[in-house]
């Protein structure tokens, strides 16, 4: 459970971001996004099991809380509109929700009796009858969506390495759903500790990402 301070920060952050986003500071809005980013680490976790509701293994979860974690920072500082917390949490249900479906969708194995698709509706024809341009629209974007998830494992396998040791364990942690918590008893550090290895270790990523994507 977050507690009444993280609560608060939370909001402050969010409260910085929107001035820098009214004055159209975007240098002032990254740095109070990166700290959303912080803030939210310790419930992408929640907000993907609650997404998926059993419908992904344990490796399926890790990959789809990453996902999501990566999406979070990416891009939807790009695409918030919005002007609350509340507004804020349903815009990362909305996305956890559609990483877990992208992640079922592209899992390689075998999903005979596992329950019901997370986008239910999907039902297979006769293969000989020509494909609806709906259907042909549907697929490319499944593509699509497979290869953004692939970009993303294949930038984490390459950037991760490259990161000093001791943020690195407390990323992956995080990637694994550790909260600020789990992650000071495992490396036996302080909670403002691992707070500030995480925050320097997201940064590193971003700087990474930067130079991948040169």
């Amino acid at each position: 459970m977050v507690g009444h301070g993280a609560v608060r920060r939370d909001e402050e952050h969010l409260r910085r971001f929107l001035a820098a986003r009214d004055r159209g500071d975007a240098g002032e809005m990254q740095r109070w996004w990166s700290e959303l980013v912080i803030d939210v680490f310790d419930r992408m976790d929640g907000f993907v099991a609650t997404a998926h509701r059993g419908r992904l293994d344990a490796e399926e979860h890790e990959l789809a809380v990453q996902l999501s974690m990566a999406r979070f920072a990416r891009n939807l500082v790009e695409t918030f509109e919005g002007v609350s917390m509340g507004q804020l949490v349903n815009a990362t249900r909305t996305l956890a929700r559609g990483i877990c479906m992208d992640v079922q969708r592209s899992s390689v194995r075998a999903r005979r009796h596992e329950g019901p698709s997370l986008d239910e509706g999907w039902q297979g024809g006769d293969e000989d009858r020509p494909a609806p341009a709906w259907e042909a629209g549907a697929a490319a974007d499944r593509f699509e969506r497979d290869e953004r998830g692939a970009e993303v494992r294949d930038f984490l396998g390459w950037a991760l390495p490259q990161v000093k040791e001791q943020r690195r364990r407390v990323l992956e942690l995080t990637f694994h759903g550790a909260a600020v918590p789990e992650i000071a008893a495992e490396l036996a550090i302080t909670e403002g500790n691992a707070h500030q290895l995480r925050s320097r270790g997201m940064k590193d990523l971003k700087r990474l990402k930067e130079s991948y994507d040169a």
